[in-house]
């Protein structure tokens, strides 16, 4: 959607700033706070010792056991990993960040989880 002078307008929050793939950076920022907001109030916290003693044990992905070989590459070449972190229980539904609650995952079937709509 575009203003009276053709500028591009955020049709959920009124936002003017658009990243590489057009999604509102507005947006995104404030998903990211919700996000910090529920990680704090559910707790847990790991080392990034625990995280990558996890990840030598864990040849393939979590949720769909493909080694991480046969993975393709990220689209966006800022990331060189095809593995993400997963949470077992969502943060969303009252997981925590917690290294338990962690497993490896790539990030096909990472991106892919959608744990509800956003509560607000």
């Amino acid at each position: 959607m575009t203003n009276g002078i053709g500028k591009r307008v955020c049709t959920k929050c009124g936002g003017s700033r658009f990243n590489g793939w057009n999604s509102c950076m507005d947006c995104r920022n404030a998903r990211g706070r919700l996000r910090e907001q529920r990680l704090k109030a559910n707790g847990g916290r790991h080392t990034v010792a625990e995280w990558r003693a996890l990840l030598k044990t864990s040849p393939t992905c979590a949720e769909c056991n493909r080694p991480w070989s046969v993975i393709p590459p990220r689209p966006d070449r800022r990331y060189k990993a095809v593995w993400t972190k997963g949470h077992k229980i969502a943060v969303y539904h009252g997981g925590t960040n917690d290294i338990r609650n962690i497993q490896a995952e790539c990030y096909e079937c990472n991106f892919g989880k959608n744990a509800g709509p956003l509560k607000r």
